[in-house]
């Protein structure tokens, strides 16, 4: 049905998304950091992250997180089920950009467009959770 045909296109998308966030390692997260003025696409993707951690999404506050031992631990474990509809509707509006793809951002740096990647993947996984969770009652 309509709700399982939604729910095929996002699960592969997060399980690609998790699988290069699995390849991210703290020497690519130092990478990152090491930035004190990162380019404009990894300061989108990690505001990006920061607004679905529900944190302020400035470059030093998303560099203080990005330090935090659990940084890692918390993407692979998101609540992604979870997320606010007021977050979601801002989270639109950076993947909708165009600079916004996870192509173009691993130019730049391969951590930031596996992020860029994941936040893509929690976008399309909840707004398809959203419309499938009243089929499936």
């Amino acid at each position: 049905d309509e709700a399982e045909a939604e729910l095929a296109i996002a699960l592969p998308a997060l399980k690609k998304a998790m699988t290069e966030v699995e390849k991210i390692d703290k020497g690519a997260i130092t990478e990152i950091k090491a930035y004190s003025k990162p380019p404009p696409a990894v300061e989108k993707v990690l505001s990006c992250v920061m607004l679905l951690f529900q944190k302020q999404t400035d470059w030093p506050n998303a560099k203080r997180v990005l330090g935090e031992s659990t940084f890692l631990l918390h993407l692979k474990n998101f609540e992604k089920d979870d997320v606010k509809e007021s977050i979601l509707a801002k989270v639109k509006k950076y993947v909708n950009m165009p600079m916004f793809a996870a192509e173009e951002v691993s130019k730049v740096s391969k951590a930031a467009g596996a992020l860029c990647m994941w936040c893509h993947a929690i976008s399309l996984y909840a707004e398809v959770s959203k419309e499938v969770a009243p089929k499936r009652a």
